[in-house]
C-alpha cells in the first residue's frame, strides 16, 4: 500500500487504490519495484530517467615498481569512451581512476509536490566501474 502521504510514488502519484504498483510518475521519471528480502522489499519509487554523463575519465595503470601506463584519448574529449586501450609488460598492482561527472534533473514539472516534502535535490549516490583485461591469446577477463 502507498504511505498516507504518498512518499512510495513521489515524485508522482499513487494510484486511485492506494496500491504502490499502480503509482504513475512526473514526466521524466520511471517506476521502479524492489523485490527481495531487505527491508524495502515491496516498495515502488520514482527514479530519474536521465543518466548521468562522465565527462572526464582519467585511468592510469601501476606496476609493481610504481611504473605507470595513462589511458590516451583519440579525441580532444577526456569522456571514457574516447580512451585508448592501454599496453604494457608489467603485472599490475593498482589501477587509479579520476571521474568527473554532470547530472540534471528536470523538476519544473513535478507541481503537486507532498506537504511533507520541503526540499528535493536529486545527485549520484554510487558507480561501478567494468574492467576488462584481455590476455594476449584474445581471452578477456573481467575485474571489478
Amino acid at each position: 500500500m502507498c504511505a498516507w502521504n504518498n512518499h512510495f510514488c513521489w515524485p508522482g502519484s499513487c494510484g486511485s487504490n492506494g496500491l504502490t504498483h499502480d503509482c504513475t510518475c512526473a514526466p521524466g521519471f520511471r517506476k521502479v519495484s524492489s523485490f527481495g528480502a531487505d527491508i524495502h522489499s515491496g516498495e515502488t519509487t520514482c527514479q530519474p530517467t536521465q543518466a548521468p554523463t562522465i565527462t572526464t575519465c582519467d585511468t592510469v595503470v601501476v606496476g609493481p615498481t610504481m611504473n605507470q601506463k595513462r589511458a590516451i584519448s583519440t579525441t580532444s574529449s577526456s569522456a571514457c569512451f574516447h580512451l585508448q586501450d592501454i599496453y604494457g609488460n608489467f603485472q599490475l598492482t593498482q589501477i587509479k581512476f579520476n571521474m568527473t561527472s554532470e547530472f540534471a534533473v528536470e523538476t519544473t514539472s513535478i507541481t503537486n509536490k507532498p506537504k511533507f516534502v520541503v526540499e528535493a535535490q536529486f545527485g549520484i549516490s554510487d558507480s561501478t566501474v567494468y574492467i576488462n583485461q584481455y590476455g594476449i591469446s584474445g581471452e578477456v577477463y573481467t575485474l571489478c
